[in-house]
């Protein structure tokens, strides 16, 4: 695959992976609405809300977005150190940074998978109340957002050492996550 079927593997990626989480999000809170609603009105909430939430929808909001924050730059960064660099030491620095990020993604993509493997070999489940719960698909969602942080972090080293930058590899300007102005320079 080239660079550039990478680049567009990355960003449909991103998409699936933000769908999916939207798709948890609101689900969770309908999920947890119609609990409460059920409990108050007619004593009577669902059995299984806990642990579907927590085995399924937090797992997906938590860790699914991961790729949209990096594939847009709005991971949390700290660079008074290194915005002091001169510009090829500190691209020389970043790249080092980003590809040590990418091994530690690779080998919580591989330890994950093992995991989900694991799980769905024995099938694994929960009860809550009188409910048996599969949760062993849900383990399948963190080598995804992994795996998807590795694929992104890679190519941008690549790029970085074949291109000399991997501006080009961020989402266009106001694609999904809109950033809050606080009207400060």
């Amino acid at each position: 695959m080239t660079i550039q079927g990478t680049a567009v593997l990355v960003r449909v990626l991103d998409r699936i992976l933000i769908v999916i989480a939207t798709i948890g999000l609101v689900a969770m809170m309908l999920h947890i609405s119609l609990d409460i609603l059920l409990s108050l009105i007619v004593n009577a909430p669902l059995a299984t809300t806990s642990a579907i939430v927590t085995n399924y929808y937090m797992i997906a909001v938590a860790f699914l977005p991961i790729l949209a924050a990096e594939y847009r730059g709005s991971h949390i960064s700290v660079s008074l150190a290194t915005d002091r660099l001169p510009p090829r030491a500190r691209h020389l620095l970043e790249t080092v940074v980003l590809a040590i990020t990418a091994a530690v993604y690779g080998m919580l993509t591989a330890q994950s998978w093992q995991q989900a493997n694991e799980k769905l070999a024995i099938s694994a489940y929960t009860i809550e109340q009188t409910s048996k719960i599969y949760v062993w698909p849900s383990f399948y969602m963190l080598p995804a957002a992994f795996g998807a942080m590795t694929l992104l972090l890679t190519l941008k080293v690549v790029l970085r050492i074949t291109a000399g930058s991997d501006r080009n590899l961020h989402a266009p300007e106001g694609a999904g996550i809109v950033a809050a102005e606080t009207g400060h320079d």
